[in-house]
């Protein structure tokens, strides 16, 4: 059922869905009368702005698909004319790690200090060099394990690992939020040893102290008072 206050949605299990009548002058591209997307979101403002750009999309997409099935003047004369209709759909899908990283610092970058940026573009980095420069939706579990051993190999401790995995995935999750993407995250879930490399620093003895005090205090200088007061 239609919700009246969020036009061209609908609510399921209190969820909001996005749903579109297919143009009957252009049902012969579809296998079905109707598209229905989930917009993820239980939050009307969310969901507001998530349908309007689907609604968009769509609509822009559809009068090139229209435009295309015209027999307009000149038309056999186009470049890839067979080719808008393909390019249009999967503008909306294949977003690549470079562009969703620079919606994710757009978002959550502001407040945070200079490390939360470089841990992302750290992150991306890796990512690239060992699948490449993928959209989101091509990225593989096999892309997620190969990601992992290879962070592995460069001699990361297993905190590492974890830290550069999550911030991947809170790319991957955050683009597919924001821009209401349909696709799985392979990143999410990969099993890692946290603790592989990770060694616990151990105190320094009172003894130890007691013994750099005392020869602290046989050398009268700056560094006698720094340490004896510890």
């Amino acid at each position: 059922m239609l919700t009246t206050k969020i036009p061209h949605t609908f609510s399921r299990n209190s969820y909001y869905y996005f749903p579109k009548r297919v143009p009957s002058n252009l049902m012969h591209h579809y296998n079905y009368h109707r598209i229905v997307q989930s917009l993820r979101t239980r939050r009307n403002g969310v969901a507001k702005s998530r349908s309007t750009l689907l609604a968009s999309q769509l609509d822009s997409y559809w009068a090139q698909l229209g435009l295309a099935n015209t027999d307009i003047p000149g038309k056999s004369m186009l470049l890839n004319t067979n080719d808008h209709s393909k390019t249009a759909i999967d503008s909306t899908e294949s977003i690549s790690i470079e562009a969703a990283l620079k919606i994710y610092l757009k978002q959550k970058n502001a407040g945070k200090g200079k490390t939360f940026k470089a841990a992302a573009e750290r992150a991306c980095r890796y990512l690239s060099d060992v699948a490449g420069s993928k959209s989101l939706h091509e990225h593989s579990r096999s892309d997620a394990l190969t990601f992992r051993n290879a962070l592995i190999e460069r001699g990361l401790a297993g905190s590492s690992v974890a830290r550069v995995f999550n911030t991947v995935s809170a790319i991957f999750n955050f683009t597919s939020n924001e821009l209401a993407l349909e696709f799985h995250n392979p990143f999410r879930g990969v099993y890692f040893d946290k603790a592989d490399g990770v060694s616990k620093r151990l105190s320094i003895p009172n003894t130890t102290t007691r013994t750099i005090q005392k020869s602290c205090k046989e050398h009268d200088d700056d560094c006698r008072w720094l340490v004896a007061s510890c």
